[in-house]
Formats: structure tokens, C-alpha cells, sequence
């Protein structure tokens, strides 16, 4: 199996990357499991790339073989040493291993920022390919971290807080 790193690579948000943001943002799935507004229209795609929702950092997940998005992993907030993280990948590109890479690629590098301890990824119960995802990027689930919620579709179902701690 070739290396992970080899195949997909982070870069930053631009705003030529509306198009295929909104067209990934049709996507059944990524309706389900995020926060994007339903229905998803092109000028959310522009606010987003503009602006990356407030986030603290936000990163596309790029191809390398013929530099296609497939699609957007950010650290929504910075609090207390803690970076939390969260992503989407586009139906294009998954079952290639971006989400895995992408995470692992975004935990290394808020692991080299001042006072950052862990990161985190909050993820509903009933998102087991997501779950998976980021336990594949060493991950573990945080039991101290009871209570929250994520969207499942139209409803919020409870969260799973996974962990990764540094040093």
C-alpha cells in the first residue's frame, strides 16, 4: 500500500475553491453529518472561502496525481491547549484514504503550535466511517468528555469525543 502522505497533501483555502465546494456540499452524506446549511447554495461556498466560517484554520485536501480537492479539514476552535478539528471529504474522494491522511497531516501540525496539549474531533454515535477515520489517525475516544451533540440528518444524536494527546 503506498504512503499515505504520498497521495494526498494540505494547502489553503482559496476563493476560486467556491466551485467545487459547492458541488461537494450537494452531497447527501455531507449534509448529514455537518453543520452546512440545507439546502447548500453557491453563495454559501463564497461566504465559506472567503472566510472559512470563523474557523481557526481551514485546509484543503488536495490529490496529489492530478491535484483534484477532495476536500476541507479545519481546527474549528483553539481552547484551553486544546485544538478541535473537523472535516468533510467529497464523494470523489473517498475510500482513498484522504480523510485518515488529512487528519493525520492536521494533528501533526497543531502539535507543533505553542501551548497546544491535544486535539480533539467530535463526531456523532452513528458516524462510524468518521469514527474510524480519525482512530485509524491514532485517535481514542475521551470518556471524560460526556454530553454534546452532532447532526445525523435532521436530527442531533449524541457525540463521541476522540482524543490525541501530545508528548
Amino acid at each position: 500500500m503506498p504512503d499515505p502522505a504520498a497521495t494526498h497533501r494540505l494547502r489553503d483555502l482559496r476563493t476560486t475553491d467556491a466551485d467545487w465546494v459547492f458541488a461537494a456540499c450537494q452531497d447527501a452524506e455531507i449534509q448529514r453529518w455537518t453543520l452546512v446549511p440545507r439546502p447548500y447554495l453557491r453563495t454559501h461556498a463564497e461566504s465559506f472561502v472567503a472566510d472559512g466560517a470563523g474557523d481557526h484554520r481551514v485546509w484543503v485536501v488536495e490529490r496529489i496525481a492530478d491535484m483534484r480537492a477532495v476536500g476541507v479539514i479545519s481546527v474549528h476552535s483553539m481552547t484551553d491547549g486544546v485544538a478541535d478539528i473537523g472535516y468533510w471529504i467529497a464523494p470523489w474522494g473517498r475510500r482513498e484514504g484522504a480523510g485518515t491522511t488529512a487528519v493525520t497531516m492536521v494533528r501533526d501540525e497543531v502539535a507543533s503550535w505553542s501551548d497546544v496539549r491535544s486535539a480533539i474531533a467530535r463526531i456523532a454515535s452513528t458516524n462510524v466511517a468518521s469514527q474510524s477515520t480519525v482512530r485509524r489517525a491514532g485517535f481514542t475516544v475521551d470518556s471524560s468528555c460526556a454530553g454534546g451533540s452532532c447532526p445525523d440528518g435532521d436530527q442531533q444524536v449524541d457525540a463521541v469525543t476522540f482524543r490525541y494527546v501530545f508528548g
